[in-house]
């Protein structure tokens, strides 16, 4: 009850009426009409679709904190003295703050750490994973020469990158802002409430207003109420309850579910206007790796190249001898890559 008023008589005092306003007057008028259940109700209603549409809202912005905590907060460049080129025979750097970072910058990054900014291989070579910015579970190979984006992720090797833009145009930070901002946006449904929802309160109050004040003048009601008649006061009291718009309130929660249940499968929507736009498609392509196939390496079989081989009677195809040469060939391979940061050894061992 007190954050209800508290939000209304804010909304009231810059000039507001709108369905926090009016749910709130609903309320106060239920229990000075003697209905104090119907009033707790209605703010009841009220208030678990706010929180639940927060609750889910925060959810979904669950991808996006856990882009923000894989960015580093720091970077390793390198100190380079009379314009000389950067070597890995020479690796003085000191750590900066990646909002710090200038363009040209030579910047260190080791296996398992993530390339702060975008820039460009200037020496080394490594295996880099951007699934968690673009949903590409493959691995890519990166050589000097080759563009590198600001959050991906460097599995194995060390490089040396030159930074070519600063941490607020990077491609991770862009992510982040471009979906902190979508979040913001509403979807057409919610815009449409809104601005419905406060020319209904407007009307609302002021017809609850002209019941009261008209009603003793054309229809000879009193106007506080007698035992005989209810008066003006109360008729106008219950029409403001009977209009109070419950189901205006709770409908933005369908958008807050959508882009939950969304999340928890792994899709990250930039706000509740998706799921407009895909209420009109009619085709839609996706982007096959990370979407509809895992684009993860997997076993399809093993075939022993040193082995004893012979010929079946009925086929002239060579066929192993001993059961157990396949799997010999597995735990050969599995010792081998044990222990490897290779993207082919972390899938197996």
């Amino acid at each position: 009850m007190v954050s209800a008023a508290l939000d209304a008589l804010i909304d009231i005092t810059a000039g507001k009426v709108n369905i926090h306003v009016l749910m709130a007057l609903a309320a106060f008028a239920s229990i000075f009409m003697g209905n104090s259940l119907e009033g707790g109700l209605l703010l009841a209603m009220f208030n678990l679709a706010h929180i639940a549409e927060e609750y889910f809202t925060s959810r979904s912005m669950g991808d996006v904190k856990e882009l923000k905590e894989s960015y580093p907060d720091f970077a390793l460049v390198l100190e380079v003295t009379n314009d000389k080129s950067p070597h890995f025979s020479d690796l003085a750097y000191k750590r900066v703050p990646v909002h710090d970072l200038e363009v040209g910058s030579y910047i260190l990054v080791r296996a398992g750490e993530s390339v702060p900014v975008d820039g460009e291989v200037f020496q080394g070579r490594s295996t880099i994973t951007i699934e968690h910015l673009t949903g590409e579970a493959k691995p890519l190979e990166r050589k000097p020469g080759d563009r590198i984006p600001g959050g991906a992720r460097n599995l194995d090797g060390m490089m040396i990158v030159k930074a070519t833009k600063k941490w607020n145009e990077s491609t991770l930070s862009r992510i982040v802002q471009l979906t902190e901002e979508a979040h913001l946006n509403k979807p057409k449904l919610q815009r449409w409430l809104d601005e419905f929802g406060e020319h209904y309160s407007k009307v609302v109050v002021i017809l609850s207003l002209a019941v009261a004040l008209i009603g003793p003048l054309l229809f000879k009601w009193p106007f506080i109420g007698t035992p005989a008649c209810r008066g003006s006061v109360y008729r106008a009291l219950g029409l403001m309850v009977a209009a109070s718009p419950c189901a205006l309130a709770v409908a933005p929660l369908a958008y807050a579910t959508a882009i939950s249940a969304c999340a928890r499968k792994g899709i990250l929507l930039k706000g509740g206007h998706v799921l407009d736009a895909l209420a009109s498609c009619n085709t839609i392509a996706f982007d096959k790796t990370g979407t509809l196939t895992t684009g993860e390496l997997m076993c399809k079989a093993i075939e022993p190249i040193h082995g004893h081989w012979i010929k079946s009677k009925n086929s002239k195809v060579a066929s192993c001898c001993i059961p157990n040469c396949e799997n010999e060939a597995l735990a050969v391979a599995a010792a081998m890559e044990k222990g490897t940061t290779h993207p082919i050894g972390r899938y197996y061992c």
